[in-house]
């Protein structure tokens, strides 16, 4: 089994700067305590803005899951208000229970708390969030510990103000993506979102989708349905999410306009994916004439451009099911471990994919991530 290293961009104890990598998590939900933790970083007008109404938008839809009000109750802080809210604010509790605890080498930050952005109509109020959002991390988060990396996060729906964002902290060496919740009004393939993934290529990034903010504000219902009752529903929409972005962005010509882009789609499970791209190359064998810049099967793309997390973990019956479904989808080359810390239906490290040959767990849980984020092999 290959052992890998990789050189911290910071290291206070470490001379040589090198580490061996066992575990590279790529989801965890950090967040704000409240709003004083933006407004230091935020205009008068939309600090004052921020203190009286919040992100605004249309929240969080189906925040009544599992858990205590979504996440793991032995992680809840009971002392601020709402509790922890949207994520883990408490950053030493998340050094301690996750990052030293679960032995987590390197861990990537996908906020939680300022997905709402990208439903507000008012895009240089959303704008103005985000790079506040962004700053708070890297001061709070990025200097407290250097295990930390970021997906910062953006406006999509404004791709100018995006872009800008980007090239401002796209060099930070711990910000190695950019997190795009996939509520959207329009699909990630067009080109009306260029400008985004123009500054993602300048900046050595990778495009990182989440779940989040489909039926809020300016975006469309979350189902051709309608409005799902419960979360258990809800639960069942997501890949829907992620196959409509991802068969846009391959019929679009996305993949062939930039080359050097990877895409990491995050807590939207895995089992939908060897008959999702059995069905793309089906597809575009019968139509290809259509999408003649498409210039190889869908599946290859997905299996050589696409990532995919393992959190929420498919649970198949029988168990043995599971290796099936990894060779089916190359997960050899194609799955990262997350963790989802620390909502209620997280994966402890220690305790997932432990049935795998110790080579393939090995690819899951470092090579593949770092494939995926290319900033991550620096100083390697």
């Amino acid at each position: 089994m290959a052992v890998s290293t990789i050189r911290r961009p910071q290291s206070d104890d470490d001379q040589s700067g090198a580490v061996k990598l066992s575990t590279i998590d790529t989801d965890i939900h950090h967040g704000i305590r409240g709003a004083k933790d933006l407004i230091p970083y935020l205009s008068r007008t939309d600090a004052d803005r921020y203190e009286s109404y919040g992100v605004g938008g249309g929240g969080n839809l189906y925040a009544y899951n599992g858990g205590v009000r979504g996440y793991r109750a032995d992680v809840v802080d009971g002392q601020s208000p709402g509790g922890l809210g949207a994520a883990a604010t408490n950053i030493e509790m998340t050094i301690s229970d996750l990052m030293d605890g679960c032995a987590v080498d390197i861990g990537l930050l996908t906020g939680s708390s300022m997905y709402s952005a990208a439903s507000i109509p008012d895009v240089d109020y959303a704008s103005a969030l985000c790079r506040a959002f962004n700053d708070f991390t890297i001061e709070h988060w990025l200097q407290r510990d250097s295990r930390f990396r970021f997906a910062m996060a953006i406006c999509p729906q404004d791709p100018a103000q995006a872009a800008a964002e980007i090239d401002r902290i796209g060099s930070h060496p711990q910000v190695i993506s950019v997190i795009l919740p996939c509520g959207a009004p329009r699909a990630f393939g067009q080109r009306f979102y260029h400008p985004i993934f123009e500054a993602c290529e300048r900046n050595n990034l990778t495009v990182s989708l989440h779940f989040a903010t489909e039926g809020s504000g300016i975006n469309p219902p979350p189902t051709s349905a309608g409005y799902p009752t419960y979360y258990a529903e809800s639960r069942q929409s997501r890949p829907a999410f992620y196959q409509v972005h991802l068969a846009s962005m391959i019929f679009e010509g996305w993949f062939e306009r930039f080359p050097t882009l990877k895409v990491a789609m995050l807590e939207g499970g895995f089992a939908w994916v060897p008959s999702y791209v059995w069905k793309l190359d089906q597809d575009w064998k019968a139509l290809r004439w259509q999408t003649p810049w498409v210039k190889q099967l869908p599946s290859e793309t997905v299996f050589s451009r696409v990532r995919f997390a393992t959190q929420p973990l498919e649970e198949p019956n029988p168990p043995s099911a599971i290796h099936p479904m990894i060779e089916w989808m190359q997960g050899q080359n194609t799955l990262m471990f997350a963790s989802d810390y620390p909502h209620w239906d997280w994966d402890d490290p220690r305790d997932t994919l432990t049935q795998l040959d110790p080579a393939l767990r090995h690819r899951i849980f470092v090579e593949n991530a770092l494939d995926c984020y290319p900033k991550l092999r620096n100083g390697q």
